[in-house]
C-alpha cells in the first residue's frame, strides 16, 4: 500500500493498494477486485477511513482502522470489508495490520 498526501485536498490521502489475489494454493481471483487498487480517504485523530476502488468508479472495498496505542501513529489495525457487486451480503471484514516504513 502507498499513501500520500491527496493532490486535490490536501487534508485527505489518496493512493494504491497491491496485491496477489487468488495465488494461495489455486484460489481462484477475487471476483470484483483488480490485483492494483485506487484509494482515498482521510486519517484523522487516530483514524484511518479508506475507500478502495478496482475500476475506477464504485468503492470495491473499506479499511477502517485505528492507531495502535503505543506506536507513535507507525501502526494502524482495523478491517477491510468487501463492498463489491460480488461481496456475500454478510461477509465477514477481514483483520489488517499496516506498518509505516521509513
Amino acid at each position: 500500500m502507498l499513501l500520500k498526501r491527496h493532490a486535490e485536498f490536501s487534508e485527505s490521502l489518496a493512493g494504491t493498494v497491491s496485491r496477489s489475489l487468488g495465488s494461495a494454493a489455486g484460489a481462484p481471483a477475487i471476483a470484483g477486485h483488480s490485483a492494483m487498487a485506487a484509494l482515498a480517504g482521510d486519517l484523522d485523530e487516530g483514524i484511518l477511513l479508506l475507500d478502495e476502488s478496482s475500476d475506477n468508479v464504485s468503492i470495491t472495498g473499506t479499511w477502517n482502522g485505528e492507531m495502535k496505542a503505543g506506536s507513535c501513529g507507525t501502526v494502524y489495525q482495523g478491517q477491510w470489508n468487501d463492498t463489491s457487486r460480488s461481496a456475500a451480503p454478510d461477509a465477514p471484514g477481514i483483520p489488517f495490520t499496516l506498518t509505516k516504513l521509513p
